[in-house]
């Protein structure tokens, strides 16, 4: 197994959870919108990784042929 590198990952410690939600609160706005992508597509990785599934169902499936826009 490849272990990611998450030397550049800041620690703090929290006495509570919700001194830990405290500050995902305050540091989340932050965080550019590809950043907060690129950790939520992160996530499901990982979940997905954890159902044993193929990351490969994922991927986008193009079965649809064409898309007409709707309108009068």
């Amino acid at each position: 197994m490849v272990m990611k590198d998450r030397s550049h990952w800041v620690v703090q410690k929290c006495e509570s959870f919700e001194e830990m939600e405290r500050l995902h609160i305050r540091n989340w706005p932050r965080v550019s919108g590809p950043v907060r992508l690129a950790a939520a597509w992160e996530m499901v990785e990982e979940v997905w990784k954890l159902k044993n599934r193929n990351l490969d169902e994922l991927r986008f499936q193009r079965l649809a042929r064409c898309v007409k826009r709707g309108g009068s």
